[in-house]
């Protein structure tokens, strides 16, 4: 009994780290994903707000539209590069920084992509 109360907080970390380890992953490559498709949508000549909501779609809630940052960094020329940039805040699901009493709660996650501009984007246009 004595030993089992000296394990188990042991045991109850290591278990919480696997386990914010897992799901942050996961929300790392959900989101990861959300950028690569808005950075293809842009590619192909959708506009800026359609680029915004296609990569806020497909984040499985994850994102909102403030999450998301679109930039052609060498202008709206076709062969230039359109960039999308994604932050997210990732709060842990488990105790884990009462049990190490850590000071922070969440981690900032984030993800870019970026596409060739194969078509200028005009107003309201969407990708296929």
């Amino acid at each position: 009994m004595v030993e089992f109360a000296l394990v188990l907080p042991l045991m109850l970390i290591v278990l919480f780290m696997a386990v914010d380890f897992g799901v942050g992953l996961t929300r790392w490559i959900v989101i990861t994903n959300a950028a690569g498709e808005g950075a293809r949508c842009g590619g192909v000549g959708a506009d800026t707000p359609y680029v915004i909501q296609r990569v806020v779609d497909t984040s499985d809630g994850l994102l909102q539209a403030g999450n998301v940052s679109v930039s052609y960094p060498s202008g709206q020329t076709i062969g230039n590069s359109v960039v999308v940039d994604v932050d997210y805040d990732y709060n842990l699901i488990t105790p884990l920084g009462h049990f190490l009493t850590l000071t922070f709660s969440s981690l900032s996650l984030s993800a870019s992509d970026s596409n060739r501009l194969e078509q200028v984007p005009p107003s309201g246009e969407t990708c296929q």
